[in-house]
């Protein structure tokens, strides 16, 4: 018996033990294959005191099979909802949801407690097949505040602008937003001296204080200070407004009427284009464009301050019109105001009677070798319209050049200018004139590059920029003969300038020519000296070299033989009764009798200017007696001194 109990204890106690494990993992599995989801939301959440709330609960179910069974809502208390469903439980199928909402008065008990909470019951179906009940809570959190003063504010300024002179207004709303009546409510406003006072305010009450100023031409500034007090309390409590900026309203707004052609054919479309530009602080709203002939333009525009606006509006015209447009403008100072645009005409004209011109620019050159420079430009003017074209002017850039006073359809006119370029670049001419709706059109002849080029033999090239109107100096025509006798005159002056230059040509080559004859002669080797004295059987001693160039103590013939006596016998004592021509001769008798010296000529000049010498042999002549050396020698000495002396003249 004991032993039996002894086995039955434990046997019991394992049982129990998986009884309580299948129960866990069954609900554990069932919680881990539940498709509902459950949400609630609870308005509002804080409370001072017990009292009902709304809520709004959401069931879904996200799984992928119908629900076997429906589901049950119970609330707070655990009652059923019988509002939920039907009669507080609904059956949902795969991915469908549904919601419920309602109030609840909460207790004070939930207060205390901090939450509310709402059960949905429902049935799973577990892996064996059995069904499990499952339990599921949505809990929101509540705060309990307790009794609490509250004054909530708000500030309106109206108008936002405020014209000059005009009245503006602070309103100021006042709610009790607390859960105690307020008392004595105070209002002081930086705008007026006056203080505004609110005997009492129950708790969700609200009323409205209102402060007015009339404004000048300065900004107002809006500030205010607000106390009160809650009831059984004596204790004052205060609410700050920051400041806030009342502006003195400064309209600038601008209406323009504009359109991108002045004029369209027959049956196109026109475009007229209305700009609002505002550079004022006053903003507008709904605003209304109508124009006296069209009718209404444009509605429901709003223009904010500062900001530029654009409204178009096409039409097809068949003849031509003119609009004025009118805007009526409410804004933001409470007032409506209208500005009138500008007059906008647009024309519609027959094509046939459209203006066509063609002008064909050329130059005498596209190259100018210096700046400024002359050139002369050449213009036809063709009417290819079918109506005379009248009154053109010609102009390049803004300087007139010509003005026709009329062309017929299909003719043309040349004009030639005569014109100063200050630098090369582009050109082109433009003519302007009216067409039958008085519009002013313009037509651009083609451009023309006039480049600029140095003289010199390489090219260069010279960027192409667009210059100012050239400057006219003659008025067309010209007159041909002028012309040409010019081109005339420029022509002998480039063949004078021309023998000018050959001249100093050969000039240099001729005196480049005779400084090389010169350097020649200087570095002959056998010039001669030219000297008063030349001995050419004896060379000169120091004193000659020192005397050759003396021509003034040149000693005369008669007291020449009795100068060189006295130093030749201090020279040569010894042979001082010998005189030199008799050593010569003494020499030549004394050698061999067929062998003569050779008889010595005068020097000769050669083609560079320089003396040559020259010695021939000639036949010894026969032995003469000597003279005596006072009468013949110095004869002799006398005859070659005078041949010395002609050819240094010479």
């Amino acid at each position: 018996m004991s032993f039996a109990r002894s086995i039955f204890r434990p046997a019991a106690f394992i049982l129990l033990l998986l009884i309580l494990i299948f129960s866990v993992s069954t609900c554990a599995l069932a919680a881990d294959l539940d498709p509902l989801t459950f949400t609630i939301l609870v308005s509002p959440d804080q409370l001072s005191a017990p009292g009902e709330v709304a809520v709004s609960l959401d069931v879904a179910n996200t799984g992928n099979e119908d629900m076997k069974l429906p589901v049950t809502l119970y609330d707070p208390d655990g009652g059923v909802v019988a509002s939920f469903g039907d009669g507080g439980s609904y059956q949902l199928k795969s991915g469908e949801s549904t919601s419920w909402s309602g109030t609840w008065n909460v207790t004070q008990q939930q207060l205390n407690a901090g939450s509310l909470s709402f059960e949905l019951r429902y049935h799973l179906e577990d892996d064996t097949g059995a069904l499990a009940e499952v339990s599921r809570q949505a809990t929101v959190k509540l705060q309990y505040l307790g009794e609490h003063a509250t004054l909530s504010v708000n500030r309106v300024i109206s108008p936002e602008v405020v014209r000059q002179g005009e009245q503006a207004s602070v309103i100021y709303e006042l709610t009790n937003s607390g859960n105690v009546q307020l008392n004595d409510i105070r209002v002081k406003e930086n705008i007026s001296k006056k203080t505004q006072t609110v005997k009492s305010l129950a708790p969700g009450d609200k009323t409205t204080v209102t402060f007015t100023s009339h404004i000048g031409s300065a900004d107002l500034k809006s500030n205010a200070t607000i106390t009160y007090k809650s009831a059984g309390d004596s204790k004052t409590q205060t609410v700050q407004i920051e400041d806030a900026v009342i502006p003195v309203a400064k309209p600038g707004l601008k209406f323009v009427l504009s359109t991108p052609a002045e004029a369209v054919n027959v049956g196109d479309k026109a475009t007229l284009v209305m700009t609002f530009i505002n550079e004022g602080n006053i903003s507008y709203s709904n605003v209304t464009v109508a124009d006296a002939k069209a009718g209404t333009l444009a509605t429901g525009i709003s223009i904010p301050a500062g900001e530029t606006v654009t409204e178009e509006k096409q039409f097809i015209l068949t003849e031509s019109v003119t609009f004025k447009a009118t805007a009526t403008l409410p804004d933001n100072t409470g007032e409506t105001k209208k500005l009138t645009s500008n007059e906008l005409h647009i024309g519609v004209f027959d094509p046939e009677k459209q203006l066509l011109l063609t002008l064909n620019l050329t130059a005498d050159q596209d190259t100018i070798s210096h700046e400024p420079a002359d050139v002369r430009f050449h213009l036809i003017v063709t009417n290819n319209s079918n109506i005379k074209a009248e009154k053109i002017d010609i102009t390049h850039g803004k300087t007139p050049i010509y003005t026709i006073a009329s062309l017929e359809p299909g003719a043309s006119i040349t004009l030639d200018r005569d014109a100063r370029i200050p630098q090369a670049g582009q050109f082109r001419f433009t003519a302007t004139l009216k067409d039958t709706l008085n519009n002013e059109v313009k037509f651009d002849s083609n451009t023309i590059h006039i480049a600029y080029a140095q003289n010199t033999p390489a090219p260069t090239t010279v960027p192409v920029v667009t210059v100012a109107p050239p400057d006219y100096v003659t008025s067309a025509p010209v007159d041909p003969l002028l012309t040409q006798g010019r081109d005339v005159l420029r022509y002998v002056i480039l063949g004078l300038m021309g023998l000018f230059g050959a001249a100093l040509v050969l000039f240099a080559i001729s005196s480049l020519a005779r400084l090389n004859r010169y350097r020649k002669s200087k570095a002959a080797y056998d010039h001669l000296d030219l000297a008063e004295r030349r001995d050419y059987t004896e060379p000169m001693d120091d004193e000659d070299f020192d005397d050759a160039g003396d021509t003034e103590n040149i000693p005369d013939e008669d007291t020449a033989e009795e100068e060189l006596k006295p130093d030749y016998n201090k020279m040569n004592p010894e042979k001082a009764a010998i005189l030199p021509h008799e050593k010569l001769l003494r020499s030549a008798a004394e050698g061999d009798a067929t062998k003569a010296p050779a008889q010595e000529e005068m020097p000769s000049v050669d083609d560079q200017g320089g003396y040559r010498v020259t010695r021939t042999n000639t036949p010894a002549a026969p032995k003469a007696e000597e003279p005596a050396a006072g009468e013949d020698g110095s004869d002799s000495l006398r005859r070659r001194r005078r041949a010395s002396r002609r050819v240094d003249e010479e």
